[in-house]
C-alpha cells in the first residue's frame, strides 16, 4: 500500500521540518519502505523563503507555483500523488504533525475492510513551542453532525483511498476556509464510507494565526455552506444536533482527561517525547 501525503506551504520554514520528519517517523513505525510513503510538497510562489532545500533533505517530492489559496495548493499536490500511483492519499498542513501510529492505523483499517474509503482518528492540540495542550477524542463521522456543526475530521488524522479524490476532486473554489468540510460531505454523500480509528493519529498546532481565528469569514462561509447542504435553517434545530453530538461524545467518554505518551518533533526537527495527562478542553489563548 503506497501513501501520498500532500502538504501546501506558504512561508513554512519555521515548522515544515518537524512536519516532514513526522511523516518519515510514522512511515518507519508502520515499516513502510521510503517509496511507499511520499510527501508531495506544493509551495506557493508567494513564499518569502522557500522550503525547497528542507524538502530535498527530508526526501520529499517538491514543486512550487502560483496558487489561488491553500486548497488549490493541496489539490495540486493530491493530483501529483494520485498520478504517482499512491493508493492512499492525505494532506498534512506544514504546521501539523503525524503521530507514529498514523500510517499503521490507516493501513490496518483499509486492509481489513475494502468497503471503508476514509479513515480518521483522534488528535492532540499543540501550543507554543509544540507542547501538547489538549487531547481530543472523536466519534464516528455523521453527515447530520457535519452539516449542522463543526468539521471534526481534522486533516492531520484523515486518510482516504485514491478513488475518493478521483471521484470528488477538486476542492470547491467557493470556500477558502471550509473547502475540506465541503469535500468530506460530498464524498460521504457519494456513498464513500468513513471509519474512526480510535487512536491518536495527528497533532494540530495553535499558532495564533490559524485561519479559524477569522471569525467573520468563517461565519459567512458556514452560512453559505449550510444553505448549499440544506442544513437546518433554525439555530435551535442546529443547537439540538450539536447537543446530540455532545451527548454521544459524553457517552463514549470523550470528555475525560487522558494519559498520553507521544513522540513529537520540535520546530527545529529534533525529536521530543511527551508523557502526561491532558484535558480535552482548550482555548485559543493557550497557543
Amino acid at each position: 500500500m503506497k501513501f501520498g501525503v500532500a502538504t501546501a506551504v506558504l512561508d513554512g520554514c519555521g515548522t515544515f521540518r518537524a512536519c516532514a520528519r513526522s511523516v518519515r517517523a510514522s512511515a518507519e513505525a508502520a515499516r513502510l519502505a521510503p517509496e511507499n510513503a511520499v510527501q508531495f510538497v506544493q509551495e506557493s510562489s508567494a513564499s518569502a523563503r522557500s522550503v525547497r532545500d528542507i524538502a530535498a533533505e527530508e526526501g520529499c517530492d517538491f514543486a512550487a507555483a502560483a496558487d489561488r489559496g491553500i486548497y488549490d495548493g493541496i489539490g495540486r499536490a493530491l493530483d501529483r500523488a494520485a498520478a504517482a500511483g499512491c493508493d492512499v492519499l492525505s494532506w498534512l498542513n506544514a504546521d501539523e504533525q503525524y503521530l507514529p501510529a498514523a500510517f499503521g492505523a490507516a493501513q490496518r483499517v483499509f486492509e481489513s475492510n475494502r468497503k471503508i474509503s476514509i479513515v480518521f482518528g483522534d488528535y492532540l492540540i499543540l501550543g507554543g513551542g509544540g507542547r501538547p495542550r489538549a487531547a481530543r477524542r472523536e466519534i464516528p463521522a455523521r453527515s447530520l453532525y457535519l452539516r449542522n456543526g463543526v468539521n471534526y475530521l481534522l486533516s492531520c488524522t484523515v486518510f482516504f483511498r485514491r478513488e475518493v479524490w478521483e471521484a470528488a476532486r477538486p476542492f470547491s473554489s467557493r470556500y477558502r476556509l471550509l473547502a475540506d468540510k465541503e469535500f468530506y460531505l460530498r464524498a460521504l454523500a457519494s456513498g464513500f464510507r468513513a471509519s474512526l480509528a480510535p487512536e491518536y493519529l495527528g497533532a494540530y498546532s495553535l499558532t495564533g494565526a490559524n485561519a479559524s481565528l477569522d471569525a467573520a469569514r468563517t461565519a459567512e462561509e458556514s452560512a453559505r455552506l449550510r444553505a448549499e447542504l440544506r442544513a437546518f435553517a433554525s439555530p435551535l434545530a442546529r443547537a439540538a444536533v450539536r447537543a446530540a453530538r455532545v451527548a454521544e461524545k459524553a457517552f463514549h467518554g470523550c470528555y475525560f482527561p487522558e494519559k498520553v505518551d507521544a513522540e513529537l518533533f520540535s520546530p527545529d526537527g529534533s525529536k521530543t517525547r511527551f508523557s502526561g495527562r491532558l484535558s480535552p478542553f482548550w482555548t485559543w489563548k493557550s497557543a
